[in-house]
């Protein structure tokens, strides 16, 4: 098994990508999708892990590195899980 030294974190998102990189081992060099001027993917999934793959993939493919990306949002119980996945842009500008 090849041992991982560089990684691309697949979002734009500074704290994200920060909390995530502080979870990683020092020794793997960590990127940006700023790095390599890749925009973000259109989040066409129907659930945050097909999202989360989307932009994996994405990320992956265009810097040629392994990939490690997320979705999130607000799922509130009371609106029945919404706004979910379009949680962003939920409640507008």
């Amino acid at each position: 098994m090849n041992k991982i030294t560089e990684i691309i974190i697949g979002t734009y998102n500074q704290g994200k990508y920060k909390e995530i990189c502080d979870l990683l081992p020092k020794g793997i060099k960590k990127y940006s999708p700023k790095d390599f001027k890749i925009l973000t993917p259109e989040e066409s999934g129907k659930s945050f892990l097909e999202n989360s793959r989307l932009k994996a993939s994405c990320f992956s493919k265009k810097a040629n590195l392994l990939s490690l990306s997320d979705d999130s949002g607000l799922e509130i119980d009371l609106l029945n899980g919404l706004p979910g996945i379009y949680s962003s842009r939920w409640a507008g500008h």
